[in-house]
């Protein structure tokens, strides 16, 4: 059944008032409000035919309506202002974006907290999928005492280290970490093929009077960080914003969400998934039962027409969803720019 016009200013007063008071919403209140030009009782009944229609529910007998999940989806699909974000909120948005950070996760972090300090909820973010990352380069740095340090660097600032438990001298050091990099610089971790590997581990033995074993572990640590480098990294910022709402007052279903958030696994899940464009899901929309009290609200961010990663934000059903949609559109176009410049500069190095 479609909704008439009458229905629909009502349906729109309710939730716009609910979103902002977190009380059930009653017909005096809606009645006051300009541009509908209803009495008291001309509302109740539109109330009550929306409640029947699954747009509303009454928590208590005495009490106003609360939008359903089927309220706020229609609202969000159909009734919503476009959000208009502030100039300053823009500029201070490009100032703090624009400041030269070439280290990815940094870059990533501080999307994750600009996006948790615009809209006051918990925000979410996925590092990029580095699989297609260009390699820089390798180095070994001699800690002395039997050990070094392994360092991978990509192109776009991701370090990936670790001490093996071997002893190199400073020249055997310097010059194992020139034969390798030689051969990986400019690859990707897709190009890091076997043979490519044997290539290093058969010049490395001809140059220098190196241990085979003492390859083997420097390799090793090559094979597993750059493997690790496609392992899908999560952000989480103002997971505590949750305790001020009064949608979590109750003490069992706050420490659920807590625990909720705290797990990888289940954020992976979550926002993992590629959508197109903005994604919106309300309440028991979300496949997990913690969330069923809850919106989430995501967007891609890209290199290029790639996706590569993903910024969620979450927060009550109450949320205020245009502003939520209007942050995270700037936020990942950003996002999009900055790493398309990095990348850019990256295949060009």
């Amino acid at each position: 059944m479609d909704l008439s016009q009458r229905k629909q200013r009502i349906l729109k007063a309710i939730i716009d008032e609910y979103i902002g008071t977190a009380e059930p919403v009653g017909s005096r209140a809606i009645s006051k409000k300009e541009g509908l030009g209803l009495s008291s009782a001309t509302i109740r009944n539109e109330m009550a035919d929306l409640e029947e229609l699954g747009y509303l529910i009454q928590p208590h007998t005495s009490a106003g309506r609360i939008p359903t999940d089927s309220g706020y989806r229609f609202y969000v699909n159909s009734l919503m202002k476009r959000y208009q974000m502030s100039v300053e909120a823009l500029e201070k948005l490009n100032m703090i974006m624009a400041e030269r950070v070439n280290h990815l996760e940094l870059i990533i972090k501080k999307a994750s907290l600009i996006a948790s300090t615009l809209t006051e909820y918990t925000t979410v973010v996925t590092s990029p999928k580095l699989n297609s990352s260009v390699i820089k380069k390798l180095e070994l740095v001699n800690l002395g005492h039997g050990n070094v340090m392994a360092l991978i660097i990509t192109g776009t600032g991701m370090v990936k280290n670790q001490s093996v438990a071997i002893s190199l001298s400073d020249e055997q050091a310097a010059e194992l970490s020139k034969i390798i990099s030689d051969r990986i610089s400019g690859r990707t971790a897709d190009e890091l093929t076997f043979d490519v590997i044997s290539d290093i581990e058969a010049l490395a033995a001809k140059k220098l009077d190196i241990p085979s074993k003492v390859l083997i572990n420097i390799l090793n640590f090559v094979y597993e960080a750059i493997d690790s480098l496609d392992e899908t990294e999560i952000y989480v910022n103002n997971a505590k914003s949750i305790l001020s709402y009064p949608e979590f007052s109750d003490t069992k279903k706050a420490r659920e969400m807590l625990e909720f958030l705290e797990s990888k696994e289940n954020l992976v899940k979550l926002i993992g998934s590629p959508k197109d464009g903005v994604d919106v899901k309300i309440g028991t929309e979300n496949e997990f039962a913690e969330l069923e009290n809850s919106s989430l609200v995501t967007v891609n961010y890209k290199v290029g027409d790639k996706v590569v990663g993903r910024i969620g934000v979450i927060g009550p059903k109450r949320m205020n969803y245009a502003k939520v949609i209007a942050s995270l559109d700037c936020i990942s176009n950003q996002i999009d720019k900055i790493l398309g410049e990095m990348y850019s500069t990256e295949s060009e190095e």
